[in-house]
């Protein structure tokens, strides 16, 4: 429990403060702490409860109080803590437990070293006891003789601060009292102790004509207020300065250098770094060294002076602060550092050591033995640091650098990182107004965003608006909202993002500029170092070494390591833009084109490695304008060993090098990628990005504007075939061909035979999927003869195997084989693994629907555990469900039900709505067959609702004639037979094989 009596009147248990109710319950309580452990009269009580107007019942009503502070201190677990006795009451306080008391046991401390001449031990005391007051004492209490017990307590404040003062001006430290010595003679202009003080701590900072300055104001406030004149011990002070008496001068020559700059006054977060420089800091018996390390406005220097006042008082000897100039245009040199140094070390010198040796020898001399912290603001390179290193244990060096300074051997670094977004949301806030950004929360979040959480940047948006208290939060968003200018939007007064990065940007070598204006234009969100040695047409390990010294200048950051083993890099998005804005003034149209060539080159050549390592079970439509670049061999195999977390990895960069090309319109460019992404991360779900059909839309959208601003008419069709398959891989069956239609006539102009015979087989799968089966075999057939003569065996493999299966649906049993049992030939042959297991998969449909269940089940088997191999889920999931019927198919209904399950909630995940539908269809069946007749009733009715939104009448149909048989077996003909003659008349229409099934 923890009694405050110096401010306002309060009890606390731990962090729970006890209710003691209105001013008279307090002042009961203040009345008893005033006293503790002593029993104070009733009478006394009632007199400091009601002072000279006590009612009639002022006994009855003391104890109605003193029963309700008991009541609130037993809430809290301290039921003795107000004890009665037959006179009155007392209070039972533990102790330590009252700040009064703890503040006159340390004030007796510090009186005692003063007269032991313990200056910096009294000065602690006397700076712990002040540190106890929240306020006047007594805070809160009613008119009674407590008025002047307060009165009492706040003179022996006065008097304690005097005390305090007086010790810290005999250890030399006047001159950083002095801010606050005349805020206390302002308030107090008659306290002529106070008045010396400033005036000691004036003459003492050389000063002196203020200080007399300050003696002649006094003698007129006591003359005029008073009508006394200044005491003898002031007098006596006035006539010392007067006389220059060395006495006063005496403490100066033991002062200690107090140089830190107050942090800004709304730092905020930082407090994993402020720790670590605590710890490292204050090492005992060694000379640590710390450097922060980090861009521009990330806040370097707040956090640099925030930790190095936490840490003063582990350095009783000073603090050093010295600006390196290390970013300007003029850096301060070792010698003229230490010549400013030395002289605030040793004031009494007359002459300077000539060299820097010397000078660095006498600075580490007068350092010896000492605890000091030296801070070196904005530091260049480490030898502008090494000769302002102390020379032995006992100081501390705290370093700020845009660079990372590695070469300060046995320094500890922390690079500093952008704010944490509630934290950089909490710095807008306390600039612009805690109330402004509550309002308009997601304006602020995204105002924070487009900063990059810069701390600079964030502090000048805080800045503007809070200098526009009329603009709401969604203006200044609106106007950052354009990267084009939103550089220009951060500046206010002298505070500028684009001047601070343009101090880094000057001072780097003329490769590194390059680099950084490059890679700046290229836009992308992150990189590894060959897309630099393409931007700057240079051997991987010249774009290492450049990289790796904008890493260390703050410019770039290094991500991590992606899955192919490469360091990943990336630009704040605020150097990105400043990078492009030099881009653009300072590299010609042509180069930029190059570079952006160059990099989208190198990602089309390693596609096309990939296709050849793992070719595309897609017909691919090359655009055939032969921009591949060659990439380094080991990142080439890197990639080709695991294609499918490379384009997980680089998926952003490749949408965004897309976009880049049809922005410039480098429409060929644009194209080609985006054909070959069409066939490999895209097109099938081998390599599935984050949102594959979000990436698919956006680089195809981007490409084909820029075709078709160009007219160009091959590529317009490339990527309209490319959308088809889009809405085709989302079951947006019509969609698709409407698409594919548009292609194929594009395809036909252009007399692109390869383009013709994709999009027709293109057309044949849509077609299939929602039962127009004579058209499909139309498409493919043509597709086919189209396509024989290109000695192509993976894409005649695909148009065979669609034929195949579009075949089974007609009961074409002989020729659907032959199609069949040639794609697995053709994909065996060209080793795609992919296009085996959609084959193999296809003739597991093919047995089943002769109803030769071993052999479907086998090949159902063989393709299941090609796709779990590969890690398709998706196609691991079709596989599951064929396997699955073929064991419904033979009556193992327990081994047919896991399978089907799992493959349900995967394509759930994976929002595949067809496949979801004929999962359900087939657990429809299981139930049906294991007779419980009303879950089969509404699985197979989920299935019919997503078979009418996709308008897919064939598979509605099959689904009619299962729940036909369930309605059936319930006992209901009349609803079974109009089902299953709906079903019968789809089967007909489609010339499917049920149809003849049904006739039987």
């Amino acid at each position: 429990m923890q009694f405050r009596l110096l401010g306002p009147v309060e009890a606390w248990k731990g962090d729970r403060q006890v209710p003691l109710g209105g001013a008279k319950p307090r002042a009961l309580l203040t009345a008893l702490l005033l006293d503790p452990g002593r029993t104070v009269p009733v009478e006394r009580l009632i007199d400091a409860v009601w002072g000279e107007r006590s009612p009639a019942t002022a006994r009855p009503v003391l104890q109605t109080y003193v029963a309700s502070l008991r009541r609130s201190f037993e809430g809290v677990g301290m039921a003795n803590v107000i004890v009665s006795d037959r006179v009155g009451y007392l209070a039972e306080v533990p102790p330590d437990a009252l700040d009064l008391q703890v503040f006159e046991r340390l004030v007796a401390e510090g009186r005692k070293a003063v007269q032991e001449t313990r200056l910096s031990e009294a000065r602690e005391s006397f700076r712990a006891a002040l540190a106890l007051w929240r306020g006047p004492a007594l805070g809160g209490i009613s008119d009674s003789f407590l008025r002047t017990e307060a009165a009492r307590l706040d003179e022996l404040r006065i008097t304690v601060i005097e005390e305090r003062i007086a010790a810290e001006l005999t250890m030399g430290q006047g001159e950083q009292l002095l801010d606050e010595l005349a805020e206390l003679v302002a308030l107090h202009p008659a306290r002529e102790r106070l008045r010396r003080s400033l005036m000691v701590a004036l003459y003492q900072a050389g000063r002196q004509t203020d200080a007399l300055a300050v003696y002649r104001e006094g003698r007129q406030v006591l003359i005029d207020e008073l009508g006394i004149e200044p005491g003898p011990e002031l007098r006596q002070t006035h006539e010392a300065i007067l006389r220059s008496d060395p006495a006063l001068l005496a403490p100066v020559r033991r002062r200690r250098p107090r140089q830190l700059p107050s942090p800004p006054a709304d730092f905020i977060g930082r407090g994993e770094e402020i720790a670590a420089l605590r710890t490292a800091l204050t090492q005992p018996d060694a000379m640590p060294i710390c450097v922060i390390s980090g861009a521009g406005g990330m806040g370097k220097s707040a956090l640099a002076l925030r930790a190095a006042h936490e840490v003063a008082e582990h350095f009783p000897d000073g603090q050093l602060h010295i600006e390196l100039r290390g970013t300007s245009d003029a850096p301060a040199g070792p010698e003229e550092v230490l010549g400013r140094l030395l002289r605030e070390l040793d004031p009494a010198t007359t002459r300077l050591p000539v060299t820097l040796e010397e000078r660095v020898g006498r600075y580490r001399t007068l350092l010896a033995n000492q605890r000091k912290l030296v801070v070196l603001e904005d530091a260049a390179v480490e030898a502008q640091v090494r000769p302002l290193l102390p020379g032995a244990s006992g100081c501390a060096v705290l370093v700020t650098s845009r660079n990372r300074l590695v070469g300060l051997a046995g320094a500890s670094f922390v690079e500093l990182g952008v704010l944490p977004a509630d934290t950089a949301i909490d710095l807008l806030a306390r600039i612009a107004g805690r109330d402004r950004v509550a309002a308009e929360h997601h304006a602020a979040s995204d105002i924070v965003r487009l900063c990059g959480q810069l701390p600079l940047a964030i502090r000048i948006a805080g800045a503007r608006l809070a200098s526009r208290r009329q603009w709401p939060l969604a203006r200044l968003l609106s106007r950052l909202a354009d990267e084009r200018h939103r550089l220009d939007e951060l500046t206010v007064g002298d505070q500028q993002v684009r001047a601070g990065i343009s101090l880094s940007y000057a001072h780097l070598p003329s490769s590194a500029r390059t680099a950084l204006r490059r890679l700046g234009l290229m836009g992308l969100p992150s990189f590894p170092a060959w897309v630099a040695a393409a931007a700057l047409e240079t051997s991987l390990s010249e774009a290492e070494r450049i990289l790796e010294h904008l890493v260390d200048v703050s410019l770039v950051d290094v991500q991590g390591v992606d899955a192919s083993g490469q360091l990943r890099y990336r630009l704040h998005d605020l150097i990105r833009l400043f990078a492009r804005e030099r881009a653009l003034a300072e590299d010609d149209a042509k180069t930029r084109e190059a570079v952006v060539t160059r990099v989208l080159g190198g990602w089309i050549w390693l596609v096309e490695r990939i296709n050849e390592a793992a070719p595309p079970y897609l017909i691919s439509v090359p655009a055939s304008y032969r921009l591949a670049c060659p990439v380094d061999a080991e990142v080439a195999r890197s990639v080709v060993a695991d294609p499918r977390a490379w384009f997980r990895g680089e998926q952003e960069a490749l949408i965004t090098g897309v976009e880049l090309a049809a922005a410039m319109d480098l429409d060929e460019l644009a194209v080609e990628l985006t054909a070959a992404l069409s066939c490999t991360a895209f097109g099938g779900h081998q390599y599935v990005f984050d949102d594959r059909f979000a990436s698919w839309h956006r680089t195809h959208e981007a490409a084909l504007s820029a075709a078709r601003r160009t007219d160009n008419i091959l590529g317009e069709a490339i990527l309209l075939a490319g959308l088809g398959q889009l809405h085709y891989e989302r079951d947006m069956y019509a969609e698709s061909r409407a698409y594919l239609s548009h292609a194929l006539s594009l395809f036909r102009a252009a007399k692109n035979i390869r383009g013709e015979g994709a999009t027709l087989a293109a057309l044949g799968a849509s077609c299939r999927e929602q039962g127009y089966l004579p058209e499909a075999l139309r498409f493919l057939d043509r597709a086919r003869e189209l396509l024989a003569d290109l000695d192509d065996a993976s894409a005649m493999g695909h148009v065979r195997r669609l034929a195949g299966t579009v075949r089974v649906e007609t009961g074409d049993y002989p020729k659907a084989w032959a199609d069949l049992a040639e794609a697995l030939s053709l994909f065996t042959a060209v080793g795609s693994r992919r296009g085996e297991g959609l084959t193999l998969r296809s003739m597991s449909l093919y047995h089943r629907a002769r109803g030769e269940l071993a052999e479907a089940e086998e090949v159902a088997r063989r393709a299941l555990a090609i796709f779990q191999a590969a890690d398709d889920r998706l196609m691991a999931a079709y596989c599951e469900r064929a396997l699955a019927k073929a064991l419904l198919r033979q009556g193992r209904f327990d081994e047919a039900r896991g399978p089907l399950r799992e493959s349900l909630t995967l394509l759930r995940t994976l929002n595949d709505a067809f496949g979801e539908a004929c999962t359900l269809r087939v657990l429809g069946e299981l139930h049906l067959a294991e007779g419980r007749l009303y879950q089969a009733k509404e699985l197979l009715e989920d299935a019919l609702r997503i078979w009418e939104l996709q308008r897919a009448t064939l598979f509605r149909a099959r689904t009619l004639r299962n729940l036909a048989e369930v309605h059936e077996a319930l006992g209901d003909l009349t609803t079974a037979e109009t089902i299953k003659a709906e079903a019968k008349e789809i089967f007909r229409r489609y010339g499917a094989r049920e149809y003849g099934e049904l006739s039987l």
